[in-house]
């Protein structure tokens, strides 16, 4: 009997230590917003882009400068011929994917073409039209004819850094990948349980770096003071782009068992209108007087403290693109008003501003830009949705004004600037605006391959737009994040190319 005892002490232990070694290889991740759908073609929200980016494999990644590598890329190598307007993409072989498939230059073709099908929504989808060719050469190498040169292509045109299972796709459709997505990533998808968290765990067989976690859990934590408690009390390991006050009071704080990094990330901030013919803000005059009204250095105060900058122009003032004599319209109350009694509002008007309720910061901000503009005659209601609705609604024009953020890939800022374009699949979805001056210039940047001529391009761009108030934009963020202090993240990866959300497998606990 002593020896059955002993016998099953033992193996309790052995357990125990087991079950301690796979809490220790286990991380979680807390979101407040929930992904809207797993669909790379699709998506439009951040947290779907954290999820498949540890599921997919990208085509090509950045170096810390912002260079284009094939580190950690699906591609051997990448050249680009008759200045910009060929691109050839020789893929690694021996990639499979979760389900074995092997990845070869068929899934490329493919996932180029899903974003290329207008049939299948992508808000994405003008970034693929120059493409006049997708040419197979052999199993592995792809080539990439455009119709005419363009040098922002690699930048624009990435496929999300989500490379696609041709053969899995055709079987299961796009719904059954949105159930169970599928790449060739670090991680592979385990289960969604809608409103509490999406798991992943390690695939054995990918073909890079060898992940050190054993799974991933992104939780979802609709109210910030949960998510804050998970954090504190090591319910989650990690926390992405955090609210600036409660980053900067947990790092005054010292809170026991918590690091804290941050990083200038490439996005901008602003308000969004309406410009559809019909709406008050189809007129210049009445945008002009918005951002006559709107007091940035406040709305700063409020809600980042030292984690903004305020705006003038949309690219990030470190980026040589960044336009300084852009309008930065500095708050005149008096100009505001008389530009509303131009329009044919001396007494102001009605309307609404929007925001999406599962972000404290932006749900705030609008509420102060509500005041702001009363002092001009401008009532305006706060509207807050849920993101899936108020994706929908801002899209369908149905929001005068709405609060948005844009994260533009890098290293080239064409992503600012883009969706101005009257032919972008953006315009549309944030308020259409047009100004053949703008699209000429748009279309020139894409073929000017002179570095410094074309940040002088941005530059002219910007400052035509902030005249029109195409959007306003109101300040740059600096990120915070905090995390375990037993988690090990690579320095490295504390960089506006990189991010450390996007590279989960070169974590690990100390």
């Amino acid at each position: 009997m002593k020896k059955i005892l002993c016998m099953l002490l033992v193996l309790g232990l052995v357990l125990g230590l087991s079950g301690l070694a796979l809490a220790q290889t286990s991380v979680g991740i807390a979101f407040q917003v929930e992904p809207s759908k797993l669909n790379p073609i699709t998506y439009q929200d951040t947290e779907t882009g954290f999820v498949l980016g540890s599921i997919c494999s990208p085509l090509v990644t950045l170096t810390e400068e912002g260079d284009f590598t094939a580190d950690d890329a699906v591609i051997e190598s990448f050249s680009v011929e008759e200045g910009g307007r060929i691109y050839t993409f020789v893929i690694r072989e021996g990639i499979t994917f979760h389900n074995g498939d092997p990845l070869t230059a068929h899934d490329v073709k493919f996932t180029f073409e899903a974003f290329m099908d207008e049939s299948l929504g992508s808000p994405h989808h003008r970034y693929y039209t120059g493409i006049e060719e997708l040419e197979l050469e052999g199993d592995y190498t792809l080539r990439v004819i455009l119709s005419e040169p363009n040098v922002t292509f690699l930048t624009m045109s990435r496929l999300r850094n989500h490379v696609l299972p041709k053969d899995y796709i055709e079987e299961v459709g796009w719904e059954g990948f949105e159930r169970q997505p599928i790449g060739s990533g670090p991680f592979k998808f385990v289960e969604h349980v809608p409103g509490n968290r999406i798991v992943l765990e390690k695939f054995e067989d990918f073909w890079g770096e060898e992940a050190k976690l054993d799974q991933v859990q992104f939780r979802f934590y609709p109210e910030l003071s949960t998510a804050l408690m998970a954090l504190e009390t090591g319910a989650v390991d990690f926390m992405p782009e955090m609210p600036a006050e409660e980053f900067m009071d947990l790092q005054d704080r010292g809170v026991a068992g918590l690091n804290f990094g941050t990083y200038q990330k490439f996005e901008d901030h602003r308000i969004c209108f309406n410009k559809r013919e019909g709406s008050e803000f189809s007129d210049i005059r009445v945008r002009q007087a918005v951002a006559y009204a709107i007091d940035i250095n406040e709305l700063i105060v409020l809600t980042r403290g030292e984690m903004a900058t305020a705006a003038r122009g949309r690219i990030p003032s470190f980026h040589p693109g960044y336009a300084e004599n852009a309008n930065a319209y500095e708050v005149d109350l008096d100009k505001a008003r008389e530009l509303l009694a131009e329009a044919g509002y001396p007494d102001g008007f009605e309307t609404a501003i929007y925001a999406p309720a599962g972000y404290r910061e932006r749900v705030q901000e609008v509420q102060q830009i509500q005041q702001q503009l009363a002092q001009i005659g401008i009532q305006a209601e706060v509207v807050t949705l849920e993101w899936g609705t108020y994706l929908d609604v801002t899209a369908e024009g149905e929001a005068p004004m709405f609060r948005e953020r844009w994260s533009a890939g890098v290293p080239e800022p064409i992503g600012f600037i883009e969706s101005w374009h009257s032919e972008s699949s953006w315009n549309p979805i944030f308020g259409t605006y047009e100004n053949p001056e703008v699209d000429a210039l748009i279309d020139q940047i894409m073929q000017t391959v002179d570095t410094q001529e074309r940040w002088e391009l941005y530059k002219q761009v910007q400052e035509i737009a902030m005249e029109d108030v195409a959007d306003y934009p109101l300040y740059w963020p600096l990120i915070g994040e905090a995390f375990n202090d037993q988690l090990d993240i690579p320095d490295h990866l504390w960089n506006a190319f990189k991010r450390p959300i996007y590279f989960i497998n070169y974590w690990s606990y100390k």
